[in-house]
């Protein structure tokens, strides 16, 4: 189904970065999107007392520290990562580890531990560029805990609009004439956008889709749509088939239509809604009746919005 969202009819408000902490120190904004790397340096710093970062990049050669993205290490993104690093916290303004033994010794190259994440969690829900896109997800005035969020928040759809970044995003759920803006003079702002879906996905709390492969587009037409929200477990006695008799219309339902809905009013994962279908395809047979087609006819972008039996996907849904 072929659905549109009239924007133009909503009148935006700006989204404006927050004042900067007087803590001595001025750039805030941290364009790192690899979390090993953080912990990686980090560990470097409070094992060899590095003094600086010619020091940084002599020991990162030296022990064969590879950056995630592939890239080489250079003093500048170097430099990148360690002014994150003071910005979180972890590392004071003159190069001293805040915390001892913060990470566990291991090899560079191990992915992180569950205790890893926890800190990055931590930093994610209590840094103030952070908490500047976590209001998106709640009502005016809410708190921004990590508790509320992940228990009260609802999703926001996104998207470009005469810029290579994001830098509208729009409410969904009780209030959906509200448009928030950053403006051309706080790019840095938006950039800042990517290492949050980065960081948030990364910690798996965040998901985000393109709204293209739901079917949905929008008026004016934009580049980017999408939809981004924290995600909830679903809890096993949720019935996908329940919620179609009381949430769909119609006895012949197309899947994407039905797992967007879920996703935006409960937040499920797309994936658990996807296990909840195929499931109840097979011990509610007399209900419903899945419709399939072979994987060739199903666009490689949209694959993951629907469930996959052997070589085929279920694309509909009929009632009996």
């Amino acid at each position: 189904m072929k659905n549109e969202i009239i924007l133009k009819q909503i009148e935006a408000v700006p989204l404006t970065p927050m004042a900067q902490p007087d803590e001595g120190k001025r750039w805030s904004y941290s364009f790192v999107y690899y979390l090993e790397d953080l912990r990686n340096i980090y560990i470097l710093y409070d094992e060899k007392k590095i003094s600086g970062i010619p020091e940084l990049l002599r020991y990162c050669k030296e022990l064969d520290v590879k950056s995630r993205s592939g890239k080489q290490w250079t003093q500048r993104n170097l430099l990148e990562n360690v002014n994150a690093l003071k910005n979180f916290g972890l590392l004071s303004l003159d190069n001293t580890a805040v915390k001892k033994d913060l990470f566990p010794k291991h090899g560079f190259d191990d992915e992180l531990t569950s205790e890893e994440l926890v800190v990055f969690k931590n930093i994610f829900f209590k840094f103030f560029r952070f908490q500047e896109f976590h209001q998106l997800f709640l009502r005016e005035g809410d708190d921004v805990s990590m508790d509320n969020i992940m228990e009260s928040s609802h999703p926001i759809l996104l998207y470009m609009q005469n810029s290579r970044f994001t830098n509208h995003f729009m409410t969904v759920g009780d209030d959906e004439s509200k448009i928030w803006e950053i403006a051309d003079s706080h790019s840095d702002m938006m950039r800042f956008w990517d290492v949050y879906v980065k960081w948030g996905t990364s910690l798996d709390l965040l998901r985000k889709y393109p709204l293209k492969a739901f079917g949905i587009g929008s008026v004016p037409s934009v580049k980017g749509f999408g939809i981004a929200y924290f995600w909830r477990k679903m809890p096993k006695s949720f019935s996908v088939f329940d919620y179609m008799k009381v949430e769909m219309q119609g006895s012949y339902l197309y899947i994407p239509d039905l797992v967007y809905s879920i996703i935006k009013n409960l937040r499920y994962s797309v994936d658990d809604v996807l296990e909840r279908i195929t499931e109840e395809c097979t011990t509610r047979a007399d209900e419903y009746r899945a419709q399939s087609t072979s994987a060739i006819f199903v666009n490689e972008k949209e694959d993951f919005l629907f469930p996959k039996v052997g070589n085929t996907y279920i694309t509909h849904l009929l009632k009996l």
